[in-house]
């Protein structure tokens, strides 16, 4: 197949969108597809892309990650136009692009990644882009992949999508390479470097600590530590951003500043080594986050975790079985099932993690979601001719 993936980040961008976009254009590539990727500029050294032909089209202008890039309402020639939303401007050129052309002979899968939340004017931007953008662009679409059947319903359009036509919606989870996320030992040598104890609970968190990311909440995750009041637990920190020195002096207003680590940013290559530096994963953020691959990586590498429950991790974690889930925003039930999860022992935390393993390899391995892509673009195709 001919396939095009529009999306507005890519690597060497740090997000789990373009990430995302990256891991299909090259395994589709190695697959024989013929890839074309067209997205924005990005500061930083990019991965190699395989086979696969990147285009870096620069902008008009952009918004922080919204590029308006002209040239993507011109994309033409594909069996199959894939675009990861949320997109601001790519999503709207592309409509305009079907308006256009009236043979429309592309097949359209959209890739519904989350919501766009914001606060302020900016919340009520967003709130109306989703009021009409976002819809008019799922009506368009030849094929809806939506990350969980629970993230589908929790999203007003795309569930009238799915009561409309059941067949629109594909479900595509996240994916995660299993063999590069897997269990092990600090081979790093990572907690001796930053002096934790050799009988601490260590808990991983990883995120931007940035103000676009705010959603991620480790805020919660620190006051959770000082609710806890266990000077056995420490928590190390993945991630770089402009709020760095203000979660450090958090941490240390509620005197665990001992205790909380923060790495800095961590190329995607060396996570793998803070997760098997670590004994358990914590994951406090909050919607939009709609799935989290850093969760299925800490649960590929056998983690169990502590996660806010709301359907995006609920499509993840199975309660009590792979790993704990509190209330949003809510430190002390945070700190409540940390402690429950150190109870367990390192016996019980294994167990947990090995079941946390097990479902990352069953489900989350990506050859798997290569084969269903492959079957929703097939899917999406065939809808196209049938429509005319």
């Amino acid at each position: 197949m001919r396939i095009a993936h529009l999306t507005a980040t890519f690597p060497p961008y740090r997000g789990g969108a373009g990430n995302t976009a990256y891991r299909f254009a090259l395994g589709q590539a190695e697959r024989g597809h013929h890839v074309e990727v067209f997205t924005a500029p990005a500061a930083g050294e990019a991965p190699d892309p395989g086979r696969a032909e990147v285009h870096r089209i620069d902008p008009v202008f952009a918004i922080g990650n919204a590029p308006l890039i002209p040239a993507l309402a011109r994309v033409d020639g594909f069996d199959v136009v894939h675009i990861h939303y949320p997109f601001i401007f790519g999503s709207e050129l592309t409509l305009l692009a079907r308006l256009r052309r009236r043979r429309r002979e592309q097949a359209l899968l959209v890739h519904y990644k989350n919501r766009l939340v914001g606060r302020g004017v900016r919340g009520a931007l967003f709130e109306a882009y989703e009021h009409t953008v976002g819809p008019a662009l799922i009506r368009a679409a030849d094929r809806v992949c939506v990350l969980s059947p629970d993230h589908a319903d929790s999203v007003t359009y795309l569930r009238r999508a799915g009561e409309r036509d059941p067949s629109k919606l594909v479900v595509m989870p996240n994916g995660v390479d299993a063999q590069q996320f897997s269990p092990g030992a600090d081979a790093s040598g990572l907690r001796d470097r930053l002096g934790i104890p050799a009988g601490a609970l260590v808990a991983a968190f990883v995120a931007t600590l940035d103000r676009a990311h705010h959603f991620k909440r480790v805020d919660v995750a620190i006051d959770a530590l000082g609710e806890l009041g266990d000077e056995s637990l420490h928590m190390v920190v993945a991630g770089g951003g402009e709020l760095v020195e203000e979660f450090r002096a958090r941490a240390a207003a509620r005197e665990v500043g001992d205790r909380v680590h923060f790495l800095g940013p961590v190329p995607h290559a060396e996570l793998p080594d803070v997760l098997r530096a670590s004994d358990l994963f914590l994951l406090t953020t909050e919607p939009p986050e709609s799935f989290g691959i850093v969760l299925i990586e800490a649960m590929a590498c056998g983690l169990p975790v502590v996660a806010t429950d709301y359907p995006g991790v609920r499509a993840v974690v199975v309660e009590g079985e792979t790993g704990l889930l509190a209330r949003q925003g809510d430190p002390a039930d945070v700190a409540r099932r940390l402690a429950e999860l150190r109870e367990l022992g390192g016996e019980g935390r294994q167990a947990m993690g090995a079941a946390g393993r097990e479902r990352a390899e069953r489900e989350w391995n990506w050859p798997r979601l290569l084969d269903r892509m492959d079957e929703a673009y097939a899917e999406a195709i065939a809808a196209r001719r049938a429509r005319g």
